[in-house]
């Protein structure tokens, strides 16, 4: 009877010491699980940074050009002005009346509408972020169609586009990297989902000159 009761003892025992290695090993597996989600979400983090970081040098590769061909067609203007201004100089007496109408007309060059120069844009495609992401000169891509600006910017936008300036996109990554880390987003993130980030409307399109 004593061995039986001894028995009944150490089984307990075991069975006590088997369910506390049990809780051991699930709190064990609940933290490796823990750690590996949140490793998972700083490494997605970290692609959105580097492909921002990216795309940043990519816009001041793009205005760098648009600066350089901005100022490209300002001296060309100025030395065709020139050139008008001279020809008429030595073609009209100077004792004409109208040399001085002549001359600014002629300072003042062809009428026609100046090209654009200087706004870039960052689109996000049907693809999403961040394997659907690319940097648009727009004032490039209405110089080279001879069309406005608007007409670039609208058939990006009928095609499923979003557009951003720079400092709206930036302030895009800041909110998808929020939002990874407190687990409401993962990678790839749809466009549809970009759309619907709350303040987006606020950040598509900004001015010209911003960013």
């Amino acid at each position: 009877m004593a061995d039986m009761t001894i028995e009944d003892r150490n089984l307990k025992d075991l069975c006590r010491q088997a369910n506390e290695l049990a809780s051991a090993v699930q709190a064990l597996a609940t933290l490796f699980e823990e750690g590996a989600t949140r490793l998972s979400r700083e490494d997605q983090v970290a692609r959105l940074r580097a492909m921002h970081s990216a795309v940043m040098q990519k816009v001041e590769r793009a205005r760098a050009q648009e600066m350089a061909a901005s100022t490209g067609n300002s001296m060309a203007s100025t030395v065709v002005s020139l050139f008008r201004l001279g020809a008429g100089l030595i073609t009209m007496p100077s004792e004409n009346k109208t040399m001085q109408a002549i001359s600014q007309q002629l300072l003042a060059g062809p009428s026609a509408k100046e090209p654009p120069f200087g706004t870039i844009r960052i689109s996000v495609g049907p693809g999403g972020v961040p394997g659907d992401v690319e940097v648009i000169n727009i004032s490039s891509l209405a110089r080279e169609s001879k069309r406005d600006e608007r007409d670039i910017t609208d058939r990006l936008l009928a095609d499923g586009n979003l557009q951003f300036t720079a400092n709206a996109f930036s302030s895009l990554i800041d909110r998808l990297n929020d939002g990874i880390l407190k687990g409401g987003l993962s990678l790839p993130i749809p466009v549809k989902r970009v759309r619907a980030i709350q303040g987006m409307p606020l950040l598509l399109l900004g001015s010209k000159n911003e960013g």
